[in-house]
């Protein structure tokens, strides 16, 4: 298990695949951390401007605006701090990737990748240590 320190980080889930998000969920509950999750980058933005994360997982593909209007929306905002977000994608071509670095995105995995390697992402990104 997971060593999480004493406030449980805040982890949002910006995706429309539902078995995706339940599978990412999953794999965040087998580290010991719960994860909110949304569907749309309308109701990510409403989540981050009320709660600030610690970290946001994020489809680009939603339906309605894309999860580039989030990445817009958390680099315009007022917070005091920077939220990593980990871009979770299916578009694997350099341009996305470039866009993402340019926008300020901590990772950038195509999906479908190993449950390990999403774990490995969060952790680095909230600076956990392993148990």
């Amino acid at each position: 298990m997971q060593n999480v320190a004493e406030s449980q980080p805040v982890i949002l889930i910006v995706e429309d695949t539902i078995d995706f998000a339940e599978m990412t969920m999953h794999i965040l509950r087998r580290m010991g951390i719960e994860a909110s999750h949304t569907v749309s980058a309308a109701d990510a933005i409403e989540f981050i401007d009320s709660q600030c994360p610690d970290l946001v997982l994020l489809d680009l593909n939603l339906p309605g605006e894309s999860g580039w209007e989030v990445l817009k929306h958390l680099n315009e905002s007022n917070i005091e701090r920077h939220v990593p977000v980990i871009v979770t994608s299916a578009y694997s071509d350099s341009a996305n990737r470039l866009v993402g670095k340019l926008q300020n995105v901590y990772k950038y995995m195509i999906k479908p990748f190993p449950p390990q390697d999403l774990m490995q992402a969060v952790r680095q990104a909230l600076r956990l240590e392993e148990a």
